[in-house]
This record gives C-alpha cells, structure tokens and sequence, in this order.
C-alpha cells in the first residue's frame, strides 16, 4: 500500500485548490470579456442598422417623390387612349378613294414617345405618296420589312396645356 503524509497530502490539496480557484478566475475573466466584446459588437450593429434603417427611409422617400413626379409629367402628356382616338379621327378624315389610312395599334417608348403601327393601302402611286406625307406630317416613318402596307410612325408628343 501507498502511504501519503500530511504533509505532502496538505501540500497537493493545497496546489489542487490554487488551480482550481486560479482556472475559475480565469474562466470568469474570460467569460466577462467576452460578454463585453460582444455586448459591444452589438452596440455598434444596433448603431449600424439603425443609420442603414434611417438611409433605407430615406431612399423609400426619394421614390416616392420621383414616383409623383413622373406622374406629373405623365399626365402633361398623351397617353395610348388619347392618342388611338387623335390618330383614328384624323385617318377617318384623310382617307379618300385613292388611299386607304388605317391605325392598327401602338406601343408606348416612354413618357413622350410612341410607335404608331399603321395600314396603307393606295390605289396608285400618288395616292401612295399621299398617304405617306400624311404619316410623315405625325412623325418620323419606317416601313415594315416584309409587309408592304405596314408603316411604323415615331411619335413624339409635346406637353399638353393644362388646364
């Protein structure tokens, strides 16, 4: 059998409980640091997402107020109603019987600007000719590449007078 004195059993007692008590402290200090270190990481994303919070409120208003003004500016303008029944009433005027002017539809480019897709039909050259200016009088022309009656107009509307 292992005999242990007093004095060494005291003695090991004595460094087991130092390490133990110096292992605790030092897990407590560590612990307390970490707690703050994070506690502070914490501190600053709070901060952090806040003025991002702030910036995204902020931007949220920028759209709101550029969504209002380009409504503004839309209603200064034409839009695809206005226009099919301006460009329908002034085909049903300027059809003859030599040449035959007809909208088919059109498609808004943006805020000012449309393509008009047209039909002209003519009996003749001059008729042709005729129906052409007319188009050319609305805007800038272009014929379809595999239709030969099909004309695509460029319109660009001005502001309407408000009233």
């Amino acid at each position: 059998m292992i005999s242990i004195s007093n004095k060494t059993l005291s003695r090991i007692t004595k460094i087991c409980i130092f390490v133990l008590i110096t292992y605790s402290v030092g897990f407590l200090i560590y612990k307390t640091i970490l707690y703050f270190k994070i506690s502070f990481e914490k501190d600053n994303l709070t901060i952090v997402l806040e003025e991002k919070k702030a910036q995204t409120d902020n931007l949220k208003k920028q759209v709101e107020l550029s969504k209002k003004k380009i409504e503004i500016v839309e209603k200064e303008y034409i839009n695809k109603e206005e226009l099919e029944t301006k460009v329908k009433d002034i085909f049903s005027r300027m059809s003859v019987f030599d040449y035959q002017l007809k909208y088919l539809d059109s498609k808004k480019m943006c805020v000012d600007r449309y393509l008009i897709v047209t039909q002209v039909t003519a009996q003749s050259e001059n008729g042709l000719q005729a129906a052409l200016g007319i188009l050319s009088y609305i805007g800038k022309i272009k014929k379809h590449d595999q239709n030969e009656t099909i004309y695509f107009v460029d319109y660009i509307s001005t502001p309407k007078e408000i009233k």
